[in-house]
């Protein structure tokens, strides 16, 4: 990015007068004060509409992936329907009668019912999102460890032997008075 000259610390710098505020020392730093402050809230605007657009966007994604699954889940559950009783019909026809057919497709469904009760097995898996944020916590601290702190930093802890007494500046030995 290139930058312009800073003809203000320039010496011998000809300034527009359209550009410096009229009147005294103060009401330039008022005036560009202000416009700073315009600048920060038009900035903090953006960051609030962006953010709101943001979520906007993931409750839209998300509003098409729940009817995107309804759909499916319905196409799926008429599909297995008729395959079902495809199949009933099938071995019922294979067995000499249809009722066979039918008594052994809800026999076959039961015991994989039976089966997925008994073995409970973990058909979601667990979230690791809490494991995800500690693990992203411990780096962060790891990485400030790391990090060389400035001398006020050592200065605005409070010594061990405060910490261990509760930190309000209590000794327990005799004061003086």
């Amino acid at each position: 990015m290139e930058s312009l000259d800073d003809q203000s610390s320039a010496p011998n710098a000809e300034r527009s007068l359209s550009d410096v505020p009229e009147g005294g020392k103060l009401e330039r730093i008022a005036a560009h004060t202000q416009g700073l402050v315009t600048d920060l809230r038009e900035w903090i605007d953006l960051r609030i509409d962006l953010a709101i657009l943001e979520v906007e966007e993931r409750l839209d994604e998300t509003k098409n992936e729940i009817a995107l699954g309804i759909t499916l889940a319905v196409f799926g559950f008429f599909a297995a329907l008729f395959s079902l009783t495809t199949i009933a019909l099938g071995v019922g026809w294979l067995l000499g009668h249809p009722f066979w057919g039918f008594l052994a497709v809800t026999v076959a469904l039961i015991l994989v019912v039976v089966g997925l009760r008994v073995a409970q097995p973990a058909l979601v898996p667990p979230s690791n999102l809490f494991e995800a944020l500690r693990a992203d916590r411990a780096d962060a601290a790891k990485g400030r460890a790391s990090e060389p702190r400035p001398a006020s930093a050592a200065v605005e802890e409070e010594p061990a032997d405060e910490a261990a007494s509760g930190g309000d500046g209590a000794t327990s030995g005799p004061t003086r008075s």
